[in-house]
Formats: C-alpha cells, sequence, structure tokens
C-alpha cells in the first residue's frame, strides 16, 4: 500500500495490521447487522483516514479493471471456484517469477509459499473453507446487502418520526 501511495512511506505497517484487526480472525460480514458494519466501516476508514490514506489514481484504476473482471465472471463463469484460481493464478506467478517477484519485494529467493488465508480473510471466510464460488459470493453480497437496505429503511422511519 505504501509502493502504491495509499499511506504514507514512513507509515508504520505493523501498528496498521494492528489497529485495523488484520492480525485478527477474519469477521463474516453476513453474521453482523447492519449496524455492526456500519460501525465496522466507519472505523476502518477514521483509522485509515489518520494514517494518512488516500486512493492514487493507479490503485482506482485497479479497483476498475476489478470492477469489469467482477461483471464478466458473474456472466461467464458464475460456477467458477474464486479461492481455486485464485491459488492457481498464484501458482502460476510464484513458478514462472518467484525470482523476480522475491528479488523485487526483497524476499528470501526460495520457493514461495502459496498461502490463501488472507484472500480468505477478505472475503470474511475462516481456513476451513476450501471452496467459493461466484454464485455464492454473490448470495453471500445479496445478504449484507439486504441487511443494509433494512437499516435503511428503520433509519428513514426513524427520522420521520423524529420530524413529526
Amino acid at each position: 500500500m505504501c509502493d502504491l501511495g495509499a499511506l504514507p512511506k514512513d507509515t508504520d505497517i505493523d501498528a496498521v495490521i494492528k489497529d485495523l484487526g488484520l492480525d485478527k480472525p477474519p469477521k463474516d460480514p453476513t453474521t453482523m447487522s447492519a449496524q455492526e458494519l456500519i460501525a465496522e466501516i466507519r472505523d476502518i476508514v477514521s483509522k485509515l483516514v489518520s494514517y494518512g490514506a488516500r486512493l492514487p489514481k493507479e490503485l482506482m484504476l485497479f479497483i476498475k479493471n476489478l470492477l469489469f473482471l467482477d461483471a464478466a465472471i458473474a456472466t461467464l463463469a458464475p460456477d467458477l471456484d474464486l479461492i481455486g484460481e485464485t491459488f492457481q493464478v498464484a501458482t502460476y506467478f510464484a513458478t514462472k517469477h518467484g525470482q523476480r517477484l522475491a528479488a523485487e519485494t526483497g524476499t528470501q529467493e526460495h520457493p514461495f509459499e502459496i498461502d490463501l488465508e488472507g484472500f480468505k480473510a477478505s472475503l470474511g471466510l475462516d481456513s476451513s473453507v476450501e471452496s467459493l464460488t461466484y454464485a455464492e459470493l454473490q448470495e453471500r453480497r445479496k445478504i449484507i446487502r439486504k441487511r443494509f437496505e433494512e437499516h435503511r429503511r428503520k433509519e428513514g422511519r426513524r427520522s420521520l418520526r423524529r420530524r413529526k
């Protein structure tokens, strides 16, 4: 994130990891209420801003490309196993470009150990999950979206009552 310009170069990454709770087991957003999700998002954004985080152009372009990829997978391969595909892509890069990646990132030059736990955690999954299809991911998103919509309706009703 520092190399992409999303965080200042002198950022203490260990402190960021600790502050954001990235050193703890993942939280499954499908088990959280809308209020808990909103509080979690606010907390993360507040902490990132306090570190001077920003979204540089390159990162935004990367995110845009991920959105195009997301739409393509939804249309062309809803039964694609995201965890399995991620492992295959990581294996390819480690095999074909491992030495260069190790040299450029300053890591040891022995073969990479591919660990998908961080990827699983980013989806709110624990390490016991072996596969996740795109269709299953869409269902998880639907649960979260429904909770936010219910929360928004409740907040709207509360706001109306306060005005009266």
